[in-house]
């Protein structure tokens, strides 16, 4: 097997770490969130979730038993600095070495991300991404990091997801602080690509020979009619959900098109400074990170306000979304969906990496995230889930023929390593190439999909 690309598996800190008050860790929004009324969809917590905090080399071991050479994680901010500023907790970064060494041991590449979700309470309690100071303190606690950690880690990201985790918060609403308002919305995505950049920059500055760079939900945007107005509406779609993140990372600067968008919406921009100009060029990315599920499909805007919805019941529905003047979601009946409604289309990754390609054609592309949710069942201490390997081998085989024509596409990553808590969906909702039995001391059994992806890797030659 050629070792040079990275085939792994990933996670993220409040979905598998549990020990939520253990060891100085500090509130995140996500425990506060978890423990309120407000958490009513799937009311559990995060509190034990997959225990990765006290089972991590059990886990690494299992990778590596696996053929994965990769493991990407988040740093809880809360562990680091409890308070989100000031005083730093010595126990959590023994905890972060102790994971980082124990990739090493085992020949595991650590991919880390700095945030993943999760605010520390008392930064959320001042406006969280709404506050401009929130940018400062994630580049300090980004300094931490990288002092501690950054001998041993090549890969760096700074931020999942600055569309996903916006749109939840503040525009669906299911995620904390639970509201929906775009212009909120535009706001606090601003400052988590201002606060990237401001890491990138001192990232350089500490003379690391690591990369970083940052993590996208992206996705192929299609339609299934071939007019103008459709068109239109795909270019709306991508200003909203890919190039809002992507042309400000790579580019380091926003498309005249978005800001215009958003001018013409009446949003106010106040908070775009003319001094941030600087830090977004400077900070621009060495790599792309990519989220790849799905695809969109949109039509044009035919009327009403602004809705948007998300199945996080399992219930079949699709997503749902009218983007008031700029796009609608479209549905394809004939195509494959998941309880929550997610379509299974494999060739779009093919699709997108292709656009990215053409887009930003000097940037490599890790696929950070890639997988699909479903109930699985344990029956005779084994899963059967062919249904993700055929998911998994539809996106792995459309990655390598992108690969083929061309594109930069340095890593896979399966979400997720283990099943783990997804959010909102709680804990039914299960990706990992590992069952964890949750009623049972969190057991661990390897899916058939772990040996699947086990047999690829060893199979696959570069």
């Amino acid at each position: 097997m050629a070792n040079n690309f990275l085939w792994g598996s990933a996670t993220a800190a409040y979905q598998c770490e549990g020990a939520w008050n253990e060891d100085g860790k500090g509130l995140s929004n996500w425990d506060v969130f978890c423990h309120s009324e407000k958490n009513n969809v799937n009311p559990v917590t995060g509190d034990i979730a997959s225990d990765h905090y006290h089972r991590y080399e059990e886990d690494i071991k299992m990778m590596a038993e696996g053929g994965q050479n990769a493991y990407r994680f988040s740093i809880a901010w809360t562990r680091i600095i409890p308070n989100g500023i000031g005083e730093i907790n010595q126990k959590g970064i023994d905890f972060y070495n102790r994971l980082i060494d124990t990739c090493l041991k085992y020949k595991i590449e650590p991919l880390v991300t700095l945030y993943h979700y999760d605010l520390p309470q008392t930064l959320f309690e001042k406006g969280g991404w709404e506050n401009r100071e929130t940018t400062d303190a994630f580049e300090e606690y980004a300094k931490v990091c990288f002092r501690e950690f950054g001998d041993r880690v090549n890969y760096w990201m700074t931020i999942n997801e600055p569309n996903y985790d916006t749109l939840c918060s503040y525009a669906i609403g299911n995620y904390p602080p639970n509201v929906q308002d775009l212009n909120r919305r535009w706001h606090a995505m601003y400052h988590l690509m201002l606060a990237s950049a401001k890491a990138v920059n001192v990232y350089r500055k500490m003379d690391f020979t690591g990369e970083i760079g940052l993590v996208s939900d992206s996705y192929s945007i299609e339609v299934l009619q071939n007019t103008p107005e459709y068109s239109q509406a795909k270019e709306n779609a991508d200003l909203f959900f890919n190039r809002s993140v992507n042309d400000v990372c790579v580019y380091g600067q926003y498309s005249e098109r978005f800001i215009q968008k958003l001018v013409t919406d009446g949003m106010d921009v106040s908070y775009m400074l003319e001094e941030d100009k600087n830090i977004f060029q400077t900070g621009r990315v060495d790599f792309l990170g990519i989220n790849a599920y799905d695809r969109i499909l949109v039509k044009p805007y035919t009327g009403g306000e602004t809705v948007l919805t998300n199945n996080n019941t399992g219930t079949g529905d699709a997503p749902k979304a009218v983007i008031k003047d700029w796009f609608e979601f479209d549905d394809d009946p004939t195509t494959e969906k998941n309880p929550w409604g997610m379509e299974i289309y494999p060739k779009s990754i093919y699709d997108l990496l292709l656009e990215l390609k053409q887009l930003y054609p000097d940037t490599p592309i890790i696929i950070t995230e890639n997988g699909v949710g479903h109930y699985d069942k344990l029956i005779d201490e084994k899963i059967e889930d062919s249904y993700r390997i055929d998911y998994l081998k539809g996106f792995i085989d459309n990655l390598l023929e992108a690969k083929e024509k061309g594109c930069d596409v340095r890593g896979y990553l399966v979400w997720s390593t283990m099943d783990l808590y997804s959010w909102i969906n709680g804990y039914e909702k299960r990706y990992g190439l590992v069952y964890v039995d949750f009623d049972n001391e969190n057991q661990r059994i390897p899916k058939d999909s772990y040996y699947w992806y086990r047999d690829f890797i060893r199979n696959y030659e570069e």
